[in-house]
């Protein structure tokens, strides 16, 4: 059996979605707080759902039970609810949940995280070094992704481009080049990554199939819906500034990827060919945009 924490977010319910479409049997760690709507699309896709908070030790040891592998793509970032913070859930819950599949004598545990070395120091990054080092000093089989930005974040109307608008944000005036990546590939390397010999203790840093600058990403926006995009370029001096000077965790984290960004800092690699992924381009993810 296969838990799965963080089930209930785009990226865990799509590793649901693949392994259900593998027949692999799978158990869902959702909260008590979690959307009904979306407990109950796992349900429908057949998964077990487990009860349960990173705070719990308890809950976590039950989830666990029976488990041969581990995926947990858990972070506060885009899920966080009252009393979560990057050190309860991305870090000492994440190491938590750990130590609960080290109890259950789990065979693998597959991390989603991302290349946090050399980014900007921020409550998220300290939580993933923290995370990383816990599971590879487990005694776990581990397997830690570290995708590059995702698509439909890093490439969005919040952070990048806005079709409705015609208008683009760029971070930075250096041309360093990104190999974004889309969150159901991410997801297919996940699956891919279990049982899998040459994915058995080690990182895995990748990104998608090119290497594009964010100006780049501009003009194949400009090419898709056939019209100029007015630029408005976030200068890396004031993203610092802005850094340095956040109060609060989120704040300070969302400054330090940006900032991140603006330096060229988790471009990504090329996936390994130990995974056979058809990764999606730009371009491909432009186009669907505009199909919608």
């Amino acid at each position: 059996m296969i838990l799965v924490a963080g089930s209930t977010g785009v990226l865990g319910f799509e590793i649901c979605r693949r392994l259900r479409e593998r027949d692999r049997v799978i158990r869902a760690l959702v909260r008590s707080t979690s959307s009904p709507e979306k407990v109950d699309a796992l349900k429908k896709l057949g998964a077990d759902i487990a009860t349960g908070d990173l705070k719990d030790r308890a809950s976590l040891d039950a989830a666990c039970k029976g488990v041969d592998t581990v995926i947990s793509t858990v972070t506060a970032i885009t899920t966080a609810k009252p009393g979560d913070s990057f050190e309860a859930t991305d870090g000492a819950g994440t190491i938590n949940l750990i130590d609960a599949a080290k109890r259950a004598r789990v065979k693998q545990f597959v991390y989603v995280s991302f290349e946090a070395d050399d980014m900007p120091d921020a409550p998220l990054v300290k939580a993933k070094r923290d995370a990383e080092r816990h599971l590879r000093e487990s005694g776990i089989d581990y397997t830690i992704l570290q995708p590059s930005f995702f698509m439909e974040s890093w490439l969005g109307p919040m952070l990048f481009g806005d079709p409705a608008t015609a208008t683009a944000r760029v971070y930075g005036e250096r041309e360093v080049k990104f190999r974004y990546v889309a969150v159901a590939d991410v997801a297919e390397v996940a699956v891919q990554s279990i049982d899998n010999p040459k994915a058995r203790n080690t990182n895995i840093p990748f990104g998608g199939p090119e290497a594009l600058s964010q100006r780049d990403c501009v003009h194949v926006f400009e090419e898709v819906f056939d019209k100029p995009f007015a630029v408005a370029e976030v200068p890396e001096a004031a993203l610092e500034e802005q850094w340095k000077s956040a109060g609060d965790p989120f704040t300070k984290t969302f400054s330090a990827l940006m900032l991140g960004a603006a330096r060229g800092k988790a471009a990504g690699k090329e996936l390994s060919r130990d995974f056979s992924v058809k990764m999606t381009r730009v371009r491909d993810f432009v186009e669907r945009l505009k199909e919608r």
